[in-house]
């Protein structure tokens, strides 16, 4: 039987950035990768994009995608068969990331997003991506086509978002990707997989935050052999 698996991106992304992903599933796995729209709520955005999703699907959210999947776990419990953090957490906001989020913020109202992104690569990256130019042009054609106006969107949801801890609690197949060079989820902030009855975790070598780009086929495999051990 087929799986449909919803792939949600994340922050400063386009459904782009699954591409490689879904290229390396099997074939019994059919990656259905969306665009979040530019609203500034992950409640909201989960309402916009439920209609165009299957009636029974598995779900993985990356980064920010992480928050829209929790919303989408919220909204329709009934049609998730299974949910996928990828170098994110079901957390609320922290506090101590209110001055960082005003600041990119501040910086798009100023007129320096791709400034402010392209300045950000090398926390983005596992140092030796950041010599590859094809990944680095790959990434700010993305950005171009995600723009400004859904960061500051998106930023706004995320400050805005709740605390679903409470809703992972091993009723449904569960799987939490980390990897090891992520400076924005570490592997001990996603520690959070622990208290999660039966979920599998699964940390990804040679990677920093972009892991759907940089390692895609390990990433697909992942995801591929949680469904299929469900």
């Amino acid at each position: 039987m087929t799986a449909a698996l919803v792939l949600i991106p994340g922050l400063n992304n386009t459904r782009g950035v699954f591409d490689q992903v879904i290229g390396e599933l099997p074939p019994h796995v059919t990656g259905i990768a969306v665009d979040n729209p530019a609203i500034a709520s992950v409640d909201c955005i989960a309402q916009a994009l439920l209609p165009g999703l299957p009636e029974r699907f598995w779900l993985a959210g990356f980064s920010f995608g992480g928050y829209v999947a929790m919303a989408l776990l919220a909204t329709a419990p009934e049609r998730v068969q299974g949910i996928a953090m990828i170098c994110t957490s079901p957390a609320g906001e922290n506090p101590a990331a209110a001055a960082k989020r005003q600041a990119g913020l501040d910086a798009v109202a100023q007129g320096r997003y791709f400034e402010m992104i392209d300045a950000q690569a090398a926390n983005a990256f596992h140092p030796d991506s950041l010599a590859n130019e094809a990944l680095m042009q790959a990434r700010r054609q993305m950005v171009r086509d995600y723009g400004p106006e859904k960061f500051s969107a998106h930023v706004r949801a995320t400050m805005a978002r709740p605390d679903r801890t409470a809703l992972l609690d091993g009723s449904r197949p569960t799987l939490v990707v980390s990897a090891s060079h992520d400076q924005a989820f570490t592997p001990a902030v996603m520690a959070y997989a622990n208290a999660i009855p039966g979920a599998r975790q699964v940390l990804i070598q040679g990677a920093g935050h972009l892991v759907p780009m940089e390692k895609p086929t390990e990433l697909a495999q992942a995801l591929s052999e949680w469904i299929e051990a469900s």
